[in-house]
């Protein structure tokens, strides 16, 4: 997958200076607007229609980037067309080269215009920026110069053991949770809220149709836990597990990422998780759990050590709209 998402990078950018369908230069081959097209049209005619060219010439387009990928993205049938398993796995990732290609050059062009500041907000599944966003709307008009821009990031394991900067490259705050080993002295971070933690559950558990746990339904299972030493607040919640609720089974598992959460789902386990991972794998349940004591995470921004002015403003305008909100 790695080695498929890096030609496909590389394709795409190889198309720099190549006018695409809506007018203007883009970042990306034309190639992958037509390929979007015809996936969601499900026909070569149809896509061919909305995109005002003929259906040879789409074909022709589409021929040319399985050529240059040496992959087969569409099975051809007598009642249309439908992505080969290599073709799902380009449609997914489309977009987001399609939407950062787009991003940099707004970027860009912001940076050589002078007339905004562009806040690069990094988002993904485990890194949700939703919250952030709901605060920044209510006062982004007060802000004109400042906008924001949300990118696309990886949640790969490998990634986020190298420093921010390494990380980030592409983006100037991520949206997280924290303290973890996986920042740890290599970010400035602001909180916005506690997250209490909370359990996931696969739908057809029998604690599924719980609406609160106590920790004795979870007596006689194994529970999935980060490993001892990433997070501060949830080896608290481990100390007090092994010491008053050994009738509990932890389960140490690596830094959360999809991975774990398909493990939650495939093997039956309740997993320590947060509400805002809540809607990460429809397959499992969030529930609240009376800990018997506050077991919470924090929430907020994770930018760099020494931040652009710019970013730097933004976060001190996000402070003081946070202390507004618990003033009252």
């Amino acid at each position: 997958m790695a080695n498929l998402l890096a030609t496909e990078v590389a394709f795409c950018y190889h198309g720099i200076n190549q006018k695409v369908h809506t007018g203007g230069f883009a970042m990306y081959n034309k190639h992958l607007d037509a390929f979007l097209m015809a996936a969601d049209c499900g026909s070569f005619t149809k896509a061919a229609k909305k995109l005002f060219i003929t259906p040879n010439a789409l074909i022709k387009q589409i021929n040319l980037l399985e050529g240059r990928l040496e992959l087969t993205l569409f099975r051809r049938t007598n009642h249309g067309i439908v992505l080969t398993e290599a073709g799902k796995s380009i449609y997914r990732d489309a977009r987001r080269i399609i939407h950062i290609s787009e991003q940099a050059l707004v970027t860009a062009k912001a940076l050589t215009t002078g007339k905004q500041n562009i806040i690069r907000l990094g988002s993904s599944m485990m890194n949700p920026c939703r919250p952030i966003m709901e605060l920044w709307v209510a006062v982004s008009s007060r802000y004109p110069h400042i906008k924001l821009s949300i990118v696309p990031i990886d949640d790969g394991k490998s990634d986020k053991q190298d420093s921010f900067a390494e990380k980030t490259g592409s983006v100037d705050i991520i949206a997280g949770l924290f303290p973890s080993t996986l920042w740890k002295n290599k970010v400035n971070a602001l909180k916005i809220r506690q997250l209490p933690l909370a359990v996931a559950v696969p739908i057809n558990h029998p604690l599924a149709s719980c609406k609160r746990l106590m920790l004795t339904d979870l007596y006689s299972e194994t529970l999935l836990m980060v490993e001892r030493g990433d997070t501060i607040y949830i080896d608290r919640l481990r100390d007090e597990l092994e010491t008053a609720h050994p009738q509990i089974h932890i389960h140490d598992v690596p830094s959360y990422d999809i991975s774990i959460f398909n493990y939650a789902a495939t093997t039956g386990h309740p997993m320590i998780t947060a509400d805002i991972w809540s809607e990460i794998h429809p397959s499992l349940v969030t529930l609240p759990c009376d800990w018997g004591g506050d077991y919470s995470v924090p929430y907020g921004l994770l930018y760099a050590k020494e931040p652009a002015p710019h970013v730097r403003e933004f976060v001190e305008i996000m402070t003081s709209l946070i202390k507004e909100q618990t003033t009252f």
